[in-house]
């Protein structure tokens, strides 16, 4: 293990004991009003607050002091709630002590970890937000090919670690994902054909549970949970800390190649051609979207609707080169980008089009296949993209994804062969009808390419009936009975929620 590694971690998670004392000014004799879970409202006083502050190491935010505004402020930017408490942790006891707070209290809690939370549930308008986000370090063991991470991590802190090893796991396709919520919801992006999905690469994980108890969940200890949090979301208690394998994963050849949009189905029958006999250690996605300004991008091309194949080989590049010629010589692109690239850079180069202070809406459908018809809707309603900030993806799936077995994790629907999501995003709040129109047309419009099935973190504020899709039955089953033995009183709602059983 490195040591500077170990050290980094250790001084995020645990810093605060001596060097950031839990300060609360105003609200040492103010106190605060909460709302409870049951939708009423309750008034602590300063007592409670110095009780909640004694022996935490973290920060407490309420509104008035310094650093509440921007700590209530998420990636969306359609998001705006004042948490009437913000419990910045230190360290998984902060966590667990909060979480006694809370349920003493019956507050409505949210929990926010390091990422994006497209939906908006990592604040809540009145309750009680326990922040992770500085449970952010990472410790690498290469010599036993495995890192662990706090619960506050993104994905660019924990890759720069790992890469430094010449290892990976799966991880997403932007690097400000945060761990939390892309491994409890399955995780797909670069390396899951190669690797598996990213729950399917965690060893073990440390949970504050709704008791607020500090419990390890893996194949030996406490097996039920760990099924449940592989794909089933944040909805059995906040992971302090994730453990994940790593293989060997250094250099990839990787990059985007971009067509005219009007060339999409001819692509799109292409990549179904390819993907039928594409090797694990390739993985393929589509994008489809108005070409952003970018520097790699000639400038006649910023503003054009464009088609692009995004392609990521992390097997031996020689051997690489030849797997992925075909993809690089066919039709007329406009321009190629593939190149040989550390894969953190490759997990980087999407980062531009995706920071923060615009609104977004994801919604999506798992496909299972990618037909000529799906290929012309999607042509058809991208051709009408009401916002030049919006995107479309399409993720290749099956290789090591589908030989998991469909109900070793929660995270089902392994033989999905491609996975939809419709990404839109704008600025002005008041265009926010017309682009949630067409976000609404073109995902109905899917609809009958589609599987009546889903991927959990491409499911917006859309109902428990649409929560469903994303499990099969035996699988919703059982999450509800482990539901009800974790968290009875469903003190995690605030997610893509499985109600108790």
């Amino acid at each position: 293990m490195r040591r500077r590694e170990f050290l980094g971690f250790s001084v995020s998670i645990f810093a605060g004991a001596s060097l950031c004392p839990m300060a609360i000014s105003r609200g040492d004799t103010e106190g605060v009003t909460i709302k409870t879970l049951d939708g009423g409202v309750i008034s602590l006083d300063g007592a409670a607050l110095r009780e909640l502050k004694a022996g935490m190491h973290g920060e407490f935010l309420i509104d008035g002091m310094p650093e509440y505004e921007t700590s209530r402020h998420i990636w969306n930017a359609a998001i705006d709630r004042h948490p009437a408490v913000i419990i910045r942790c230190a360290d998984s006891e902060d966590i667990a002590r909060a979480v006694r707070f809370v349920k003493r209290h019956n507050a409505l809690l949210s929990v926010r970890a390091g990422g994006h939370n497209h939906v908006g549930f990592a604040v809540c308008d009145g309750g009680v937000t326990i922040d992770l986000t500085r449970l952010a370090g990472v410790e690498v063991d290469a010599s036993a090919k495995a890192a662990k991470a706090g619960g506050g991590t993104t994905f660019g802190v924990y890759d720069s670690a790992t890469h430094e090893s010449g290892l990976a796991s799966t991880g997403p396709i932007i690097s400000m994902v945060g761990l939390g919520g892309y491994t409890l919801g399955g995780g797909i992006g670069w390396l899951h054909r190669k690797l598996g999905l990213g729950c399917d690469n965690l060893v073990s994980a440390e949970i504050v549970t709704a008791d607020g108890e500090i419990v390890t969940a893996s194949a030996q200890s406490n097996p039920d949970l760990f099924w449940a949090i592989r794909g089933g979301g944040g909805n059995f208690g906040i992971v302090s800390s994730f453990k994940y394998r790593l293989a060997p994963v250094k250099d990839v050849l990787a990059g985007l190649i971009f067509y005219r949009l009007e060339d999409l189905p001819k692509v799109a029958a292409h990549v179904r051609e390819f993907n039928a006999g594409a090797p694990d250690d390739v993985c393929v996605w589509m994008m489809m979207r108005k070409a952003p300004a970018s520097p790699a991008l000639p400038t006649e091309m910023h503003g054009r609707p464009v088609a692009t194949v995004a392609v990521c080989w992390a097997g031996d590049l020689e051997t690489g080169e030849k797997v992925v010629k075909p993809l690089r010589q066919f039709g007329q692109p406009l321009i190629d980008l593939v190149k040989v690239r550390p894969y953190p850079d490759w997990q980087k180069a999407l980062d531009p089009a995706w920071g923060n202070g615009f609104r977004n809406q994801w919604v999506g459908h798992y496909l299972p296949e990618l037909t000529d018809a799906a290929a012309q809707t999607m042509l058809e309603h991208v051709s009408m993209v009401s916002s030049p900030f919006t995107d479309v993806k399409l993720a290749t799936m099956g290789g090591a994804v589908a030989r998991v077995g469909e109900n070793d994790t929660a995270c089902g629907f392994r033989d999905s062969k491609y996975a939809l999501v419709i990404q839109t995003r704008w600025k002005d709040p008041a265009e926010s009808a017309q682009h949630l129109a067409w976000t609404q047309g073109f995902f109905d419009a899917m609809k009958p390419h589609g599987a009546g099935k889903v991927y959990v973190n491409f499911v917006a504020d859309e109902g428990e009936n649409r929560v469903a899709d994303a499990y099969n039955a035996g699988a919703m089953a059982r999450l509800r009975k482990i539901k009800a033995k974790y968290d009875p009183g469903n003190l995690f709602r605030m997610n893509q929620n499985i109600r108790p059983g």
